[in-house]
């Protein structure tokens, strides 16, 4: 066996188990989260029905903790998300509790059913049905929504949660640059799932570019578990980074 074979084998072995190192942090990491998600939801009177089943397709439980103490902490009253799933159980009752505004996007009828048959009576959820539609940004083909600026065109939301449409390996779920362009109150906060990809990570770096090219003062985080997630919001709210 040559000395590069050698060299090449060993590379691969010490890749292979700092990959394998890397997945228990993040599971540890995930552990940790849920306990913390559990003991802070405790008392969230808003939150009568706390049942969520994270994990694969779904939000994990670090974002699920981001998303109940900035819902729990801001306060907003004009919500917009984007992507029917186990996060928007927790948005759709605290809209219900403090008779806010709240507005779920999704393109799947047959889940739609579904979500909407597990929550029964406990709360009402609000659900836009759109369609899907491939577009064409910077010469990159992405997955958005149909005429999505035009359904909300004059419109302004506080709080805006992206976890839909499906991923695409550029500029993915690019609806929220122009959400990020035209729909933003001065006081605002975004979400972004699964930037831990290089599609969302685009997309974050677009609405990043975008937010200083209009001199709008925001400040942004980056939070790492079994997927990753990334909170902007306007500079009055830079305390919900700390929370």
């Amino acid at each position: 066996m040559s000395h590069i074979t050698r060299y090449d084998k060993t590379t691969e072995r010490l890749r292979t188990l700092s990959e394998k190192a890397d997945t228990i942090i993040s599971q540890q990491q995930e552990l940790i989260m849920a306990h913390k998600y559990h003991d802070t939801i405790a008392d969230y009177e808003w939150l009568k029905y706390k049942g969520i089943s994270p994990g694969k397709w779904a939000v994990d439980y670090t974002f699920c903790y981001t998303l109940a103490r900035t819902l729990n902490a801001m306060h907003p009253q004009d919500i917009l998300e984007c992507g029917l799933g186990q996060s928007s159980r927790l948005i759709h009752q605290y809209a219900a509790f403090y008779q806010v505004n709240a507005l779920t996007c999704e393109h799947d009828q047959n889940w739609i059913e579904f979500l909407k048959a597990e929550v029964g009576d406990h709360y009402p959820i609000n659900i836009k049905k759109v369609e899907l539609q491939n577009i064409n940004y910077k010469d990159e083909h992405t997955l958005s929504y149909k005429d999505f600026e035009k359904l909300f065109d004059g419109k302004k939301f506080d709080f805006i949660v992206i976890d839909g449409p499906f991923g695409s390996p550029h500029y993915s779920r690019s609806q929220a640059i122009a959400l990020c362009n035209n729909n933003l109150k001065e006081r605002f906060c975004i979400i972004m799932d699964d930037t831990e990809r290089e599609g969302e990570k685009e997309t974050v770096g677009e609405i990043k570019e975008l937010l200083e090219k209009k001199a709008i003062d925001f400040v942004m985080a980056t939070y790492f578990s079994i997927k990753s997630h990334t909170l902007i919001c306007s500079r009055d709210l830079s305390f919900l980074t700390s929370l």
